[in-house]
């Protein structure tokens, strides 16, 4: 008979004791930083704090769930499918509520699928989309099986799944990364997200308006080509990842003849994953191609050129 060695035994043990490693598969399909952002991790500080598994800040206070963020409502309505990350039997779900929620407004419910994963973990998919729900309580499921699709139900302020994990042997809620700050168990995925603190750009464009945020989630009327007397204003904005606190915000506005017109400014004034700036200029009269250059801390971000046409002229009779 041949024996493991104390260490492997205690490492084995260590693992039983903290659950199963490597057994789950991403709920959302896609490239992460590019289809999908996870900006919230589950929260490790117990006290005002915050801690995410990597002991990071990418968290909110008290938060004890994954969240996989989508661009936009836009993307939302052409259909994102939730996945099973493991085989398992549909425990509990609730659908009918209102999925296109733009505000953390608290008591608001969220239709939900809860799956019992062998026999082990109570896995909630939240915030999910109205009546896109593909299964029925008592169902088996299959890893990677559809089950339906991302929404902004109940206490959400953008769509996005909230997968939160729960063990049954009393140890709470589970946390799958496997960070060096983590909870009672770690490294549940398969093949696990990268940790993404980057600055980058996740989309950008025109619209013919000054908006606020809920408009730019929206996407209404992105658009590259202006034309007097439709449009008045031109705005540009940039949906970014991972702005922080006193980054230094900064755009150009170059007319066709390549010349500088406008500037724009702006301190950003607090750390987020996931955020909009804009800058808007009246409709110029000069028409051709223009240029909009964007830069955060002297670092050149994206150059996005529009269209101006010739004004309309009134007919001669």
């Amino acid at each position: 008979m041949k024996y493991l060695p104390l260490f492997s035994i205690l490492i084995f043990s260590f693992a039983q004791c903290f659950g199963q490693k490597g057994i789950f598969t991403l709920p959302l399909h896609g490239q992460q930083g590019i289809d999908y952002f996870i900006d919230n991790y589950p929260d490790h500080d117990t006290s005002k704090g915050i801690r995410d598994p990597y002991c990071g800040t990418k968290t909110y206070n008290g938060h004890r769930a994954t969240d996989f963020l989508i661009r936009s409502f836009k993307t939302m309505d052409s259909g994102v499918y939730v996945y099973a990350v493991a085989d398992g039997i549909v425990f509990s779900k609730r659908d009918g509520e209102y999925d296109r929620n733009k505000h953390m407004i608290i008591g608001r419910p969220c239709n939900y699928i809860c799956i019992l994963h062998g026999n082990k973990y109570y896995v909630y998919y939240n915030h999910l989309k109205n009546g896109s729900q593909l299964v029925k309580v008592g169902d088996r499921v299959k890893q990677g099986q559809a089950i339906a699709q991302v929404g902004s139900s109940g206490y959400s302020p953008f769509p996005h799944l909230d997968l939160e994990i729960r063990s049954m042997n009393g140890f709470g809620f589970i946390d799958p990364f496997s960070g060096p700050c983590h909870g009672p168990t770690y490294g549940l995925w398969l093949n696990e997200p990268a940790y993404d603190t980057g600055l980058y750009l996740i989309d950008a464009g025109f619209i013919p308006y000054a908006p606020n945020v809920d408009t730019l989630k929206e996407r209404y009327m992105v658009k590259d080509t202006f034309c007097a007397p439709t449009d008045d204003t031109v705005c540009f904005w940039a949906q970014m990842h991972g702005l922080r606190k006193g980054y230094r915000i900064h755009a150009e506005w170059y007319g066709p003849s390549g010349l500088l017109w406008e500037t724009f400014n702006y301190t950003w004034p607090l750390s987020t994953w996931n955020d909009y700036s804009w800058t808007y200029i009246p409709l110029p009269d000069k028409a051709g191609r223009w240029e909009l250059r964007y830069f955060v801390n002297e670092r050149l971000i994206t150059v996005k050129p529009f269209y101006i046409l010739p004004r309309k002229q009134n007919a001669h009779h």
